[in-house]
């Protein structure tokens, strides 16, 4: 799960108080520019004093600690904080820290001052959104105001179900994702997730051991993530895909390469995940497309060229050669080659007088090429669970501590849990 602070409001310490930018990198004291101050403790007193702030920013920006940007915010804070306007009347980074987390109700002056400074964020975005929840009459999580009095009300798996329905009054989590993190809460608040994990790097830890397999598989199966068949498939692999894949980025990619394919349709076929008659049609790619080129309409067979080649990256007499396989990447873009081929050339032969139009976009029958079942390795040939994932990576629970189910989900469950898809 993406873990947030929704009260720390005002980010990026450094950017707000210039003295801060002096603990990124160690200069060579005394600095002369910052009243000759001799360490860093000297120094950060020194910028700390508000007066003093804007020199210090404008040596942050000379000495490249802060950007433009961070240093024309930290000036308007230097500016605030010598007007008193900063939310709470905080004068340092540990006092608008404190503010603007101790307490649910300094939410909407904290943000204000983010607004004033110029600061965008998807933090900010976030913080708008329980603030609205808040005005709308929605509760926090046990009545939780403080970060840390929410961060620890919501790790425990008992409260999951309050703090899901208020991230859902605040809209912080997608409606399908909130739905599937409901499906997996009984289990996490039975302790009956794999290994009895409860937050992400548990369940990381629990299911990257090949011997925990069965375990984060039955689970999955368990909760409706995965099909019974698909638990069998998953149990099959051994623990492992093509070439050692332990993900489906991994997966996908060692079976997009041209030399792993042999390799990637066998271990397809071993798990179930690709079916003989599937293997045949792989393999008659070639003279499929063949004869597609040969069915269409000669007026249309450039453009289908011209595109096939695009998705063979310039390599189709290659394909047309069998010197190569098709992958399912590619498979499935070949269909479309063909048809919105044939439809330019059908649209380009009708009278515009009868087309109205409208025309153009029916193809006769009988001029269509094979496309449709020209396929490549399918994307069932990943491997088993690339390990148990946390809460959900959408929850976006009031605090940094909320801890959802261990994913949000079905497909994310599937990826954590069973099979590869």
């Amino acid at each position: 799960m993406k873990k947030i602070y929704l009260f720390t409001i005002l980010l990026l310490a450094s950017v707000f108080f210039a003295g801060s930018v002096l603990a990124i990198t160690e200069p060579t004291y005394p600095i002369a520019d910052l009243g000759n101050c001799k360490d860093k403790n000297d120094c950060m007193d020194f910028c700390n004093n508000a007066d003093n702030m804007s020199v210090c920013v404008d040596y942050g920006q000379k000495s490249g600690m802060l950007s433009a940007e961070e240093a024309s915010i930290s000036k308007k804070v230097a500016e605030k904080i010598k007007a008193g306007t900063m939310p709470g009347g905080c004068k340092t980074e540990v006092e608008c820290e404190s503010f603007c987390q101790g307490n649910v109700t300094n939410l909407e002056q904290c943000l204000s001052t983010a607004q004033d400074l110029g600061i965008s964020s998807a933090s900010i975005d976030e913080g708008k959104k329980v603030l609205e929840a808040l005005k709308a009459g929605a509760q926090m999580p046990g009545g939780c105001k403080t970060k840390s009095d929410c961060e620890s009300y919501c790790s425990d798996p008992q409260h999951i179900d309050d703090c899901l329905s208020f991230a859902e009054k605040a809209q912080l989590i997608p409606a399908q994702d909130l739905a599937e993190a409901r499906k997996v809460a009984p289990f996490l608040k039975s302790g009956q997730t794999p290994g009895g994990c409860k937050t992400k790097d548990e369940c990381n830890t629990y299911c990257a051991d090949a011997s925990h397999s069965d375990a984060c598989i039955n689970f999955a199966e368990t909760a409706g993530f995965i099909s019974k068949d698909e638990a069998v498939m998953a149990r099959k692999s051994g623990g492992t895909g093509p070439g050692g894949c332990k993900s489906k980025d991994a997966c996908d990619k060692y079976c997009q390469d041209q030399s792993h394919m042999q390799e990637c349709i066998d271990f397809g076929v071993k798990v179930g995940a690709i079916k003989q008659e599937d293997v045949q049609k792989i393999k008659e790619g070639a003279k499929m497309i063949k004869d597609g080129l040969g069915k269409i309409p000669p007026g249309a067979k450039s453009s289908a060229e011209s595109c096939l080649n695009d998705v063979f990256g310039g390599k189709l007499q290659d394909v047309l050669d069998n010197k190569v396989q098709i992958t399912k990447d590619q498979g499935d873009k070949i269909g479309p080659c063909f048809e919105n081929s044939i439809k330019d050339f059908v649209k380009g032969q009708m009278p515009s007088a009868g087309r109205g139009g409208q025309g153009g976009g029916n193809i006769p029958e009988g001029v269509q090429g094979p496309p449709s079942n020209v396929q490549g390795p399918p994307s069932g040939v990943q491997g088993p669970p690339s390990g148990v994932q946390g809460p959900p990576s959408g929850q976006q629970g009031p605090p940094s501590g909320t801890q959802g189910p261990p994913c949000s989900s079905a497909e994310e469950c599937a990826r954590m849990f069973g099979p590869q898809r």
